[in-house]
């Protein structure tokens, strides 16, 4: 989280993944022989009467075990392809670690079963997804490195370690955005960078929830609304980062609620921590460059791009987010 030198800062992570087979039929010929006499003819007549009779009989029998009916044959092909159930429109699903899980373990690669699952639920198609900033800037070392760990956030072979609670003040436990669900298993939003990494978790050592929160940042007329549901909760002019530490576009979620011990100070009385960090700077002053949505005590800047990157809100704004939407609230920031 961006602030200024002289205001003392919230808490920051800190560096210390058959076919149908036709039979070959000749068809056979049933013209009666001729004879020298009538009787001879009638019983060489009634001979191939007779025979033509048991060769309709076997050709019939041999048919059908070699042709049989299609419905005796066919049976129902078991599909693997994903019946997608969407969440209504304006809902979302929050993955929290369970009390009993110390260090949630999630995985980079896509897990067994995943792909076989019947059904899965995903969250709704609206609203749109703001495009990724990432491809704009010079990639940047993922935080965190196996050599290089953040405080309670740890790169592992095969994927990634979170420490539960998390780094911030009070304890919070750690949590995520869902952004597909199948099965045994999670696909989730990560406090990683690359911004956007996503991970699998298992179900079972974490909790879901689901929120009709969410809050909407355009960086074009640097303005935040808030919603509940189609309900506009709050609309406020907000700071942005400057164009040398821009303020990422993109899919994010609340992290943390940290409430100030200066309410008077930069970030004002609470920062709301999320997933995303700068693609533009590799630090802050108070440790990795996380992005943060936080108060201020300069209100005459908002509308204005001259953040590290954060968003700065007005303070009754802020605490009325800290206040009433939850952690994993997404963040939908549109460039």
């Amino acid at each position: 989280m961006d602030g200024t030198s002289d205001d003392s800062a919230a808490p920051e992570p800190g560096t210390a993944a058959l076919g149908d087979t036709t039979a070959d039929d000749t068809a056979a010929d049933d013209t009666p022989a001729s004879g020298p006499g009538r009787r001879r003819a009638f019983v060489a007549v009634g001979a191939v009467v007779v025979l033509a009779l048991l060769g309709g009989l076997l050709f019939a029998l041999t048919r059908d075990s070699e042709d049989p009916p299609e419905a005796t044959t066919t049976t129902e092909a078991r599909t693997t392809t994903t019946r997608a159930e969407p969440l209504p429109v304006g809902t979302f699903e929050i993955a929290t670690a369970k009390s009993s899980v110390t260090t949630l373990k999630v995985s980079a690669t896509v897990p067994e079963g995943w792909e076989q699952a019947e059904t899965s639920v995903v969250p709704a198609a609206a609203p749109t997804v703001p495009p990724s900033s990432e491809g704009a800037f010079p990639p940047r070392e993922p935080l965190p490195t196996v050599e290089e760990p953040i405080q309670g956030r740890f790169a592992v072979a095969g994927g990634w370690e979170f420490e539960n609670p998390g780094p911030y003040e009070p304890p919070q436990a750690f949590t995520m955005l869902v952004t597909e669900r199948r099965g045994a298993w999670v696909k989730v939003l990560l406090p990683l960078r690359p911004n956007h990494t996503e991970g699998y978790v298992a179900t079972a050592d974490v909790d879901i929830s689901e929120s009709t929160n969410r809050l909407e940042i355009s960086l074009t007329d640097n303005m935040l609304r808030a919603y509940d549901g189609a309900e506009l909760v709050a609309e406020t002019p907000v700071v942005a980062g400057s164009p040398f530490t821009q303020t990422p576009t993109g899919r994010f979620y609340i992290t943390d609620i940290v409430p100030q011990t200066n309410p008077g100070g930069a970030y004002g009385p609470f920062a709301l921590a999320t997933n995303g960090y700068s693609e533009m700077m590799d630090e802050f002053d108070t440790g990795v460059p996380v992005v943060a949505l936080h108060g201020t005590n300069a209100p005459d800047k908002l509308g204005t791009d001259v953040s590290n990157g954060c968003v700065r809100l007005p303070n009754d704004v802020v605490t009325l987010l800290a206040e009433t939407f939850p952690r994993g609230t997404p963040v939908f920031i549109w460039p």
